[in-house]
């Protein structure tokens, strides 16, 4: 048994590529090896920029020895009357390799039919690799796949060297014109040239000899150590070191060095998220924060000081000298221009933007952002209402809506669009805006990634929920909804941020998401109808309301799922409940009535009430009436049952709707506890009376009864969804 290395070499690959790209590398080669077959003990992976590495511990020499049984057609088809084989047993036999006398025969019941014994001798694994990784190579997802030279294949960069080694021998594959070796290279700058690699085992120390190293969780290590280190020296703390940034930079970097630079003190009178946004987003510095500076959920805030820290890839200092006053220029001349732009912005006040507003188009075929923030005010004005909010609460809602969309027509937000919302919130600071408003325009775009979080505070996000609806409804009604991986207006993140911020932060304020997407398609329909009859015929909208809304509530049902999931709640309870009605009318009920039936499940007793559930839901069907005649009883059981259900359930339950309109926990957990007493006389009904009785009255009879019994099952859930559990 050896090791066997795969190292494909490339051109410098796209940062938020790699770490995909690496995994599927490692996924294809262990699927290829386990078709094979082919036994090794495990794998690793490791990426640079410039390379995509699999290491497969323990391979064996050759492949396992197959034994395959293929049972082919009956003897009595096989040969002709004078005994010689015909096309069926000709064909069968030459399809599995052997000559027809070498078939067997073997009985199946009654019958007897030919029977192809087949051993496959295993070949070894030098043969068998190359294939494997051409296919490997070939399944690679590719961003924005290009051909180079003459050559047909594509891939995301160019390919420049593989490397194939079992052991201390290469093992050739042929790439197009391009053959595989033992050479790599080392770091482009500091050790330009080819690396022989002996073997598996000596390839991450032959390369950091010239500079490289392949690990890319060893280079996070030493990025979060240097960062961290300088920064604590200036007397700060590093920013972003969690995030996105610091996974970009390990992606980019194959001998990461971090330097300090700095930039001039005056510049801090601008909004720290300014500064941050010039040093993170375009040029991948990580901002130095005062570590004595207090928490604070201000908007506009200042607690930088005036450093910045960039990882380089390369340590030598008199590159390093040269390359921090290079960033330095170009940091200031940023900064510079932002704050230009911040304090020229000012000279306009944001409420008087609005007419420019009405000249930005926000989608073809819904309008301007006037139009949109119009539709959102509408939405806003509605969910105060349902939500009966607090005049002051409400009033600092639609005064964010109004004013949350106009810093899109500013110069600092055209210079920076990573800053819209921001610019907004501080500009209306400035011109004396209420503090829940000032905070609420900044937030209301969030989550704007995964790494954000969601709004913090209530009217950003209420503002935030009803602003991605108005967007999801228009660009789906307008066939704008994402396809596989496709998703460039980030719906599938909106969406995400609906469900979140329902579950974990309006809790008390519950919307009703099915009746907004409802009001937002009455909004925004006249609007693209009118737009759709000026159009060529080839560009017209057929609006289909009752569609829309359909794959708008399932396209964020499935969010709400996956995040029940996530949250710990098992799959059938998901379904049950979600099934059990609308679970987008009160997403934190929704959620309640999850681990109520979690909570359920795991109690004394709890999986009988299951079982009784499942036993009265799974026999109803949709036209089970909801009428009864005690009078039409016939046995003990069914009485006993009804006058249980009177006394103890609909005595100290009137309404089960009740419930539903409270979604409060202790009285699910009470609805629950007093439907525990139908256990017993369910049992006893189901197992002494004929519910489905071929008399029709007497059929009806017992459906409306256990009709009247399920309304209360189903206030929580869908019972008969259940069932699994209780095998």
């Amino acid at each position: 048994m050896a090791d066997y290395l795969l190292e494909i070499g490339t051109e410098e690959l796209p940062a938020g590529y790699i770490p995909e790209a690496q995994a599927k590398l490692q996924q294809a080669i262990e699927e290829g090896l386990r078709a094979a077959p082919l036994h090794f003990t495990a794998t690793r992976s490791y990426s640079t920029p410039r390379r995509l590495t699999v290491i497969v511990e323990g391979i064996a020499d050759k492949q396992e020895t197959t034994f395959k049984k293929q049972k082919g057609p009956p003897v009595e088809r096989s040969f002709e009357a004078d005994g010689k084989p015909n096309k069926q047993a000709l064909g069968f036999a030459e399809r599995n390799g052997l000559k027809v006398e070498e078939l067997a025969r073997e009985k199946v019941g009654d019958v007897e039919y030919l029977f192809a014994n087949v051993t496959t001798a295993g070949k070894p694994t030098a043969e068998v690799l190359a294939p494997i990784v051409l296919k490997a190579i070939s399944q690679l997802p590719a961003e924005r796949a290009m051909r180079w030279g003459h050559s047909e294949f594509k891939f995301s960069r160019p390919i420049r060297w593989i490397v194939s080694l079992l052991g201390n021998d290469v093992v050739p594959v042929q790439l197009d014109n391009l053959k595989s070796g033992r050479e790599s290279a080392g770091h482009r700058i500091l050790a330009p040239g080819k690396v022989t690699i002996s073997n598996a085992d000596k390839y991450a120390q032959e390369l950091r000899k010239a500079f490289v190293i392949v690990d890319s969780a060893e280079r996070k290590k030493i990025i979060e150590e240097q960062v961290t280190k300088l920064a604590n020296e200036r007397g700060g703390v590093p920013k972003q070191l969690k995030g996105s940034l610091l996974e970009e930079v390990v992606h980019i970097t194959e001998w990461p060095s971090a330097l300090v630079g700095e930039f001039e003190k005056e510049y801090l009178d601008l909004p720290d998220t300014l500064i941050e946004t010039v040093m993170v987003h375009h040029q991948r510095y990580f901002p130095v924060k005062d570590k004595n500076a207090k928490e604070t959920e201000k908007v506009n805030k200042n607690d930088l000081l005036p450093f910045f820290i960039a990882v380089v890839n390369n340590d030598k200092k008199e590159a390093q000298s040269i390359i921090k006053q290079g960033n330095e220029r170009v940091l200031r001349a940023r900064l510079a221009d932002g704050r230009f732009f911040y304090f020229d912005d000012q000279k306009t006040k944001l409420s008087a933007r609005s007419e420019a507003l009405k000249q930005l188009t926000f989608q073809e075929g819904l309008g301007s952002y006037a139009d949109k923030v119009e539709r959102v005010k509408k939405l806003a004005k509605h969910v105060a209402g349902k939500l009966q909010l607090k005049q002051q609460m409400a009033e600092h809602v639609e005064t964010t809506v109004s004013l949350c969309k106009l810093d899109l027509v500013c110069n600092l937000v055209r210079e920076l669009p990573e800053l819209q919302g921001y610019v907004g919130s501080w500009y209306a600071e400035q011109e004396g805006a209420a503090p829940e408003v000032v905070t609420a325009i900044a937030s209301h775009y969030s989550p704007r990634s995964t790494d954000d979080t969601i709004p913090k505070d209530t009217v950003g996000m209420l503002t935030a929920v009803v602003d991605k609806l108005d967007n999801l409804v228009g660009l789906f009604a307008i066939g704008k909804k994402p396809s596989g991986s496709s998703d460039p207006y980030a719906l599938r993140r909106q969406a995400q941020g609906i469900i979140d911020i329902s579950i974990d932060g309006l809790k008390a304020y519950p919307i009703d998401i099915t009746d907004v997407l409802q009001q937002a398609f009455d909004g925004v329909a006249p609007q693209i109808a009118a737009w759709s009859d000026k159009q060529p015929k080839h560009k017209r909208k057929e609006l289909d309301r009752s569609k829309t809304l359909s794959e708008l509530s399932e396209f964020i049902n499935q969010r709400l799922k996956t995040k029940l999931l996530d949250l710990g709640a098992e799959r059938e309870i998901v379904d049950a409940v979600m099934d059990a009605r609308d679970p987008l009318a009160n997403i934190p009920d929704t959620v309640l009535r999850c681990t109520c039936v979690g909570d359920l499940i795991a109690s004394d007793g709890g999986l009988d009430l299951i079982r009784a559930g499942v036993r009265v839901g799974k026999i109803l069907g949709a036209d089970s009436p909801d009428q009864v005649d005690p009078a039409l009883f016939q046995n003990d059981a069914e009485r006993t049952l009804w006058e249980i259900f009177n006394r103890d359930v609909v005595k100290n339950l009137p309404d089960c709707q009740d419930v539903i309109r409270t979604s409060d926990k202790a009285e699910y957990e009470r609805l629950l506890a007093v439907l525990r007493s139908l256990t017993t006389p369910v049992n006893d009904f189901f197992d002494n009376v004929m519910v489905n009785d071929n008399d029709q009255k007497l059929r009806n009879n017992r459906h409306g009864m256990l009709r009247q019994i399920d309304r209360y099952f189903t206030s929580v859930a869908d019972f008969p969804k259940l069932q699994s559990l209780l095998l």
